[in-house]
């Protein structure tokens, strides 16, 4: 009896040390992260032109324009917003990205994890240590298991479950619930257009209900602005030809990464 258990517990042992383990998984989470980053920067940078077109739609009161100059007020909303964005980016790019990526690859539907021996793929359970799995171990392990080749055989299917989960977290953070975007959003609208009034002697109009009114309607337009870029920019991500090169030209560079973890 002792002598089974501790074949099973040997088998279970020599099981676990031939899939990507924790180290493995979170290394290439982050790996992943690392090429995903510029993509969101691609669609943060539409969410800029956005504001761009929409966000002045609005006709300045004349409480306003007899002090302040038109031009300051655009620049500075547009360079507090950027800053915003900015900030969003690293949001975007940190943490919640590469624990969105780990997810997708190794907690959600069809994790890469489990048994690569049954049916048997290749001829070795893993490589000598500080070697990597070849190119052809990648090609011949065809179905999702826990090991490196199979992660490099299913690259695509990865990116495509990586592509999704980064647009629902890009979409979230443009809603009411999750809240980052709006938020920030908001308050930058509020504090820069009162900073203004405030730079040009005209702290006192901040009440006034032409000024009120003015300010909510930047606020609109700022809210549609994130609801044009949720709808539009954010669920076309990665399908548009200029994405490709940030999307999809990286293979050559990941697949070494992923096939040096034993």
């Amino acid at each position: 009896m002792f002598k089974r258990t501790l074949l099973l517990l040997s088998t279970l042992l020599l099981n676990m040390t031939l899939a990507c383990e924790p180290e493995c998984r979170h290394g290439l989470a982050h790996a992943f992260a690392g090429f995903y980053g510029p993509v969101i920067q691609l669609s943060v940078k539409d969410l800029k032109n956005t504001f761009s077109n929409t966000l002045f739609n609005i006709t300045l009161p004349s409480q306003i324009s007899s002090t302040v100059p038109e031009d300051v007020l655009r620049n500075g909303l547009t360079n507090s917003l950027s800053d915003t964005l900015e900030l969003f980016v690293d949001q975007a790019t940190g943490k919640p990205l590469e624990d969105g990526i780990f997810a997708v690859m190794f907690s959600e539907a069809n994790p890469f994890k489990g048994d690569c021996n049954h049916p048997a793929r290749l001829t070795r359970k893993m490589p000598p240590e500080g070697e990597s799995w070849y190119r052809e171990e990648c090609e011949k392990m065809d179905y999702i298991c826990g090991n490196p080749p199979s992660i490099c055989h299913f690259l695509d299917d990865v990116k495509a479950r990586i592509v999704r989960r980064i647009k629902a977290q890009l979409g979230g953070y443009a809603t009411f619930d999750n809240g980052f975007l709006v938020r920030n959003v908001v308050q930058t609208v509020k504090l820069t257009t009162d900073a203004v009034l405030d730079e040009y002697g005209a702290g006192s109009m901040k009440d006034d209900p032409s000024v009120l009114a003015f300010k909510n309607g930047l606020i609109s337009n700022a809210l549609r602005s994130l609801d044009i870029w949720a709808e539009m920019d954010v669920k076309q991500l990665c399908n548009r030809a200029e994405q490709k090169e940030a999307c999809d030209g990286w293979d050559e560079e990941i697949i070494p990464e992923i096939l040096r973890w034993p």
